[in-house]
């Protein structure tokens, strides 16, 4: 065996292990519950469609399969619903390691894949029971095949780019960003290239308008519940933690390196990085964002770090570098193993569970995820807009359990509860970066 094909080797031992090392441990965080939603919607269609939510997983049918497949094989706990994005995620990586090296050097590709095998962001969405590491499946070799089109100057690697995109749009809506990331990239291969390029972006434009619009219509997506998403300024400190802070300084600096050596994979990279980057300020301004839309899109910040580290090393003369210099995310990878970057909302449901009384009221700013673990408390939904959002119970109490991060609450509501109830306790695991997954449980007897 090639001492590459044993690079290889270890890059996808690394990565499974990690990706399934507490894969069953973190409770239901983010959306991972609406997964459950979409799928009885796509199993059981409604009869009548009175939210565009319920007419999107005509549109992700790949998603919806897979996962439906997965909760049959495996079951529809924490541990079974997440082992097709688990193993998702190491094929990705996998892929990716095997697929620059036919654009890359050797040296870089493997340095790239131990980038995305200890990437926290990577391995969060392979232990998410979510469709963004489905996605990313079929992205991430999209955007090789479009390397290698423009390396090549083949059309056919392009149009092969064009129907991986495809696929990850059948994943992800959102995902069909790349068909445009791919139209820009193009311009740095020859005529063929990027003639097959804005042939296959025209056609998933036509499709977007001719079937998936009217199936989902056209203010799909645009309305949850209120939920606006992410600002601009927002989404840009969001996609520097997706990649990582160390990625994201060494991918400039890889960035003129490559640009040295081959100034048309150069090109090609940069303009991936700068779309991904695009896209963190105009989609916000266009549809309700959250930084999981751009996972898919963030592969040219790793390869470009991945280059970063594998010239440094070169230049050094020091192999460990290729694997130390990813390592500089070990304070973030250590915490994600202590909390998995998630609320624990089914601690706080069980600690409420075993001390609240017969007439209580329970309110949380994610109602749904206490409802998941202890239906029988029946709790509502935090409004600080409502009339009387605090009203204690008569003869009862009034347990406010909220998520939050870095130990602060949101201000409408902590300063009635600084004043009017008693902290029970703070759920949070131990973390050695700046972020912190808190749920904050308060009660009060009333005013």
């Amino acid at each position: 065996m090639s001492r590459f094909a044993l690079a290889v080797l270890a890059v996808a031992v690394l990565a499974t292990g990690l990706r399934t090392v507490g894969i069953g441990r973190w409770p239901f965080g983010g959306d991972e519950l609406g997964t459950f939603d979409e799928l009885e919607w796509w199993t059981h269609p409604p009869a009548v469609i009175d939210s565009p939510d319920q007419s999107v997983p005509k549109v992700i049918p790949l998603a919806m399969l897979a996962h439906d497949a997965g909760r049959r094989a495996f079951g529809a706990d924490e541990r079974g619903t997440r082992v097709v994005p688990a193993a998702c995620g190491v094929l990705g990586v996998v892929a990716v390691t095997l697929g620059l090296a036919g654009v890359l050097p050797r040296r870089c590709a493997i340095a790239v894949g131990v980038w995305l095998a200890v990437g926290v962001e990577p391995i969060f969405y392979s232990q998410y029971h979510r469709f963004y590491t489905l996605t990313a499946l079929f992205a991430w070799p999209a955007l090789i095949a479009g390397a290698r089109a423009v390396k090549a100057n083949s059309a056919t690697w392009m149009l092969l780019a064009c129907g991986l995109a495809g696929l990850a749009t059948a994943c992800h809506t959102v995902a069909g960003a790349t068909f445009g990331a791919l139209a820009v990239a193009a311009v740095w291969g020859g005529w063929r290239v990027r003639i097959a390029a804005w042939a296959g972006t025209a056609a998933a434009g036509g499709v977007a308008v001719a079937v998936i619009l009217p199936m989902v219509g056209a203010k799909a997506g645009m309305a949850f519940a209120g939920w606006e998403g992410a600002t601009s300024a927002r989404a840009m400190f969001s996609l520097v933690a997706q990649a990582s802070w160390p990625a994201a300084v060494l991918a400039p600096v890889g960035l003129v390196m490559l640009w040295q050596r081959d100034r048309r994979q150069a090109g090609y990279w940069g303009t991936l990085a700068a779309a991904w980057v695009g896209g963190g300020l105009v989609l916000p301004a266009v549809l309700p964002y959250h930084s999981a839309y751009s996972f898919a899109a963030a592969l040219p910040v790793w390869v470009l770090a991945g280059v970063a580290t594998a010239e440094l090393a070169s230049a050094a003369g020091g192999r460990l570098l290729w694997v130390g210099l990813p390592l500089l995310t070990l304070p973030s990878l250590a915490s994600y193993y202590q909390d998995g970057n998630r609320h624990d909302f089914r601690a706080a449901a069980d600690y409420v569970a075993n001390r609240v009384g017969p007439n209580d009221w329970v309110l949380g700013n994610e109602p749904a995820k206490l409802m998941y673990y202890r239906p029988e408390l029946k709790p509502r939904l935090l409004d600080p807009l409502a009339a009387d959002p605090f009203a204690v119970p008569p003869g009862g109490r009034l347990w406010v359990v909220c998520g939050a991060n870095r130990r602060s609450l949101e201000k409408p509501w902590a300063g009635w509860l600084a004043d009017h109830a008693r902290l029970q306790t703070i759920i949070a695991g131990r973390r050695f970066d700046y972020h912190e997954y808190a749920v904050w449980v308060h009660v009060s007897d009333g005013p």
